[in-house]
């Protein structure tokens, strides 16, 4: 028997789903959440085999576009023998990934026909992922560039770091100076040694490639 926790901040779409699935009969549906909270607590207690998660989950005051995400990095984090399968309306690249990178063992879109669900639900119960080639390769190319911006930081010296961190700010090198109490001549150094390890022309190219990577966000 496999134990299901549903977790969808829609009652509807909760409802329909543990309908559906209590008329399966390897399936137990133990319990429900609709909110981020709600869900951690649930899966704590209840230790299901696999939960189904909304990507967007209320909270208690708004509702998050990675709620269900963060709810899942906390659940994995707590039961990493829990299997989780997020649920969206949208198959976006970015929630994929984080889904995959919080623990995630699949990622499935709402519309999907009630067998493929039964499908995916037992195979992710059997330790089995949902990904499927491109998307895989999606989260390696991610990965990679993850790690290449790593190394990247990893080459500048703690005050390159700080200089660069400024600078993605929008300070100019006396500003830096004062910040850091140092000479400008000093911040000038160590601004041309960053766009050289950077690869950049010029401190514009540097900020947006800080913002770009969200290097110091």
């Amino acid at each position: 028997m496999v134990k299901l926790l549903i977790v969808d901040d829609h009652e509807v779409v909760r409802l329909g789903l543990i309908s559906l699935l209590q008329l399966q009969p390897e399936f137990e549906v133990v319990g429900e959440a609709s909110m981020e909270e709600e869900a951690i607590t649930q899966a704590i207690r209840l230790k299901p085999d696999v939960i189904l998660m909304d990507v967007k989950l209320s909270m208690e005051a708004s509702v998050s576009k990675d709620s269900g995400i963060i709810a899942c990095q906390k659940i994995k984090e707590k039961l990493p023998e829990v299997n989780i399968i997020m649920l969206s309306s949208f198959a976006e690249d970015e929630s994929i990934f984080n889904s995959i990178m919080a623990g995630a063992s699949g990622y499935l879109l709402k519309g999907l026909d009630s067998k493929e669900l039964i499908r995916s639900i037992k195979l992710v119960a059997e330790g089995k992922s949902l990904l499927d080639p491109e998307i895989t390769a999606k989260v390696f190319r991610k990965m990679k560039g993850m790690t290449e911006e790593h190394q990247i930081l990893k080459d500048l010296t703690k005050q390159e770091k700080e200089v660069l961190k400024l600078l993605s700010r929008g300070l100019t090198n006396k500003e830096i100076a004062v910040e850091m109490h140092l000479v400008e001549k000093t911040v000038r150094n160590y601004v041309s040694t960053v766009l050289s390890k950077l690869n950049v022309n010029n401190r514009v190219e540097a900020a947006t490639y800080c913002h770009k990577h969200k290097l110091f966000e």
